[in-house]
């Protein structure tokens, strides 16, 4: 069975790519296409899960960098990226090779404080995560270390990643399906500033993420490989593997030091590193 293209808006779901090693041109556009014109409509995908339960991971980035180029032309253009995935006990149940990253979204992209109104994201979930905003372009020429992004690093935050289950039961999406479709992206909340961010000890720091004043999960910064600056690293590598690189101007999620908390129901939200700052929001 091969994807055609065009507007299929049935939730029955339909495996593409089983007994396949890749997909063509042709296939991933269409499935760029349909996860786009869900993006944009704001439905739930629950065709999505076996639509891509086949589909590889390499395949998945394809479809993820022509997603990208769709939301783009309908005015949603990338203001840069996440990692996801930080440590195996994330990734190996999703049968996934290592941590993932994806785009983020200029509209997405909030100051801590930001109101979430009804309907959007869908059933909204929390994660803890450094912010980092990139001053200068990381080009190819090289491996980048912990030490060495540093250098292109203008600004560090305490953050919040804000995403959505647009998927009606997300543990049934794997790992290929979600980075298709940027593993579950909906915001970037950008919090506290981190004044003299180079001398932490970013596998030492404590993050937490709370709804209406309860904790919902904390972990300490070597979840996030080893350290915020670590992730950093292996993100400029990969998107230099794929083509693409760190910008000047780009807004990072860094990873999350706990796993994605979805929220019980409306409310406020905080993440925060202790003895550091947060970001928060509120979800009508």
């Amino acid at each position: 069975m091969r994807f055609e293209p065009g507007p299929r808006r049935s939730t029955k779901s339909t495996t593409l790519y089983r007994g396949r090693n890749a997909v063509d041109a042709r296939e991933i556009d269409a499935l760029a296409a349909r996860i786009a014109e869900g993006r944009l409509s704001k439905a739930t995908m629950d065709w999505l899960a076996g639509t891509t339960a086949d589909l590889s991971e390499a395949d998945a980035y394809k479809v993820q960098f022509a997603v990208h180029d769709r939301l783009a032309a309908a005015g949603m253009k990338l203001a840069g990226w996440k990692v996801a995935f930080a440590v195996p006990a994330q990734y190996e149940p999703l049968k996934l090779s290592g941590p993932a990253f994806a785009g983020l979204y200029q509209s997405g992209v909030r100051s801590s404080g930001a109101v979430f109104e009804k309907g959007w994201p869908l059933k909204a979930g929390v994660e803890c995560e450094m912010v980092a905003r990139i001053g200068r372009d990381a080009p190819a020429g090289g491996t980048y270390t912990a030490d060495s992004i540093k250098a292109h690093v203008a600004n560090l935050y305490c953050g919040m990643e804000v995403v959505e289950n647009r998927y009606g039961d997300a543990s049934k999406l794997g790992g290929p399906g979600r980075i298709a479709d940027d593993v579950l992206q909906a915001a970037c909340i950008v919090g506290t500033e981190i004044r003299d961010w180079q001398k932490l000890d970013f596998a030492k720091v404590q993050g937490r993420s709370e709804h209406e004043g309860k904790e919902l999960a904390a972990g300490p910064g070597a979840n996030v490989m080893g350290g915020a600056m670590i992730s950093l690293a292996w993100l400029a590598n990969r998107l230099i593997a794929n083509g693409k690189q760190l910008k000047a101007g780009d807004v990072v999620l860094t990873g999350s030091v706990h796993p994605p908390q979805f929220l019980p129901g409306p409310g406020k939200a905080r993440a925060e590193f202790v003895g550091i700052g947060g970001a928060e929001i509120t979800v009508k």
